[in-house]
């Protein structure tokens, strides 16, 4: 009787542990950072260190502090098919909750108890040199005792192995003020850092990637690392170092690579090449935005006004920068809207300040 009470409170014991964990634990989540650059497999990978690899993927299992452990596989889908092959399944040793990349795996005290591999799939896909297709990540999160607490999956695909990224600005064939130049792009994920690139394009006839590789460039600069996440994906190119000033009334293009620190060693993914151009002195555009200026001059109240017409008047001003309040820079289609309507509704003007430097 007395160890059929010790089994049947064990028991008890068990299904509460079991219980308390399920209730304990509030998130589960998988993230595969999307769009995802071209990657090695092993990167996809379940394995013990991988420190090396790029960040691919994140796990949230909270409240942190609670024993658990990992059970999962790794599926993959070739183009044009419907059905699935398992590349990869694992188990992971009794850890404690928390939020961790796929490069916490084996460098922390999350490791892989197991991994059993489908090595006839991989070794088709490390045949085409790079990843291509859906791959598919199912994770099951369990207790101690084994029992299930929650599933999480998501899934990335490669159709293309060449994939680019895109520059947001400058917008192709966009014609752009001196002191005015924003680059900005799409962030890479597990980009180490970015790499920017312009040089001048001589004639229409010059194709974009011979304009962008000749000699001497007038931008060629490195991103190093500062520690800053995610990294910064804009710049004015006026404050970043030049071989040679850009001028003014020339054709540039441009193009940024987000630099991937691969175990196989550094990898350059090439946004595409974008080209744009410097508006000349005293140009069109110019004109216009003063123009509208001195038109919502004319209802300021005081002196203001007439000084700001007499300012904007001489045509050897030069507009050489766009910012808004802040000192941010503005585009210039930002500052035309916002004429615009200034312009139709002047009552909106609360005040007004003119600072001379």
């Amino acid at each position: 009787m007395k160890i059929c009470r010790t089994f049947l409170f064990l028991l008890f014991a068990i299904l509460l542990s079991s219980s308390v964990s399920a209730q304990l634990i509030s998130t589960f989540d998988l993230t595969i950072f999307k769009p995802l650059p071209e990657v090695d497999l092993g990167a996809l990978s379940m394995a013990n260190d991988l420190s090396g690899a790029p960040k691919v993927f994140q796990i949230s299992i909270l409240p942190a502090g609670i024993d658990v452990y990992l059970e999962g596989e790794i599926r993959w889908t070739d183009i044009g098919k419907t059905s699935s092959q398992l590349l990869f399944d694992f188990k992971t040793k009794i850890f404690k909750s928390t939020t961790f990349f796929n490069t916490d795996l084996g460098s922390t005290e999350i490791r892989i108890a197991r991994t059993n591999s489908n090595n006839n799939v991989i070794n088709d896909i490390v045949k085409r040199g790079k990843p291509v297709g859906k791959f598919e990540i199912n994770l099951t999160l369990r207790n101690p005792a084994g029992v299930a607490i929650k599933t999480a999956s998501d899934f990335v695909e490669f159709i293309n192995p060449t994939q680019s990224f895109t520059i947001l600005t400058p917008t192709s064939n966009s014609e752009l003020q001196q002191g005015n130049i924003i680059v900005s792009w799409i962030q890479v994920p597990g980009a180490d850092h970015y790499k920017i690139r312009v040089n001048n394009r001589k004639s229409s006839s010059q194709s974009f990637e011979e304009a962008l590789s000749a000699g001497n460039p007038y931008i060629d600069f490195e991103q190093r690392p500062s520690g800053a996440i995610p990294l910064p994906t804009s710049y004015r190119l006026s404050d970043i170092p030049n071989k040679r000033p850009i001028e003014e009334g020339q054709e540039y293009v441009i193009q940024v690579s987000a630099v991937l620190v691969l175990p196989s060693g550094n990898k350059e993914l090439p946004s595409d090449i974008v080209n744009f151009s410097i508006a000349g002195s005293n140009d069109a555009r110019d004109n216009a935005i003063k123009n509208q200026i001195m038109s919502i001059a004319q209802s300021l109240p005081g002196g203001l006004g007439a000084t700001l017409i007499n300012l904007f008047a001489n045509e050897n001003l030069r507009i050489k920068r766009l910012v808004d309040e802040k000192g941010n820079p503005i585009s210039e289609d930002q500052l035309k809207n916002l004429l615009i309507y200034l312009n139709a509704n002047p009552d909106k003007v609360i005040s007004a300040l003119f600072i001379s430097k």
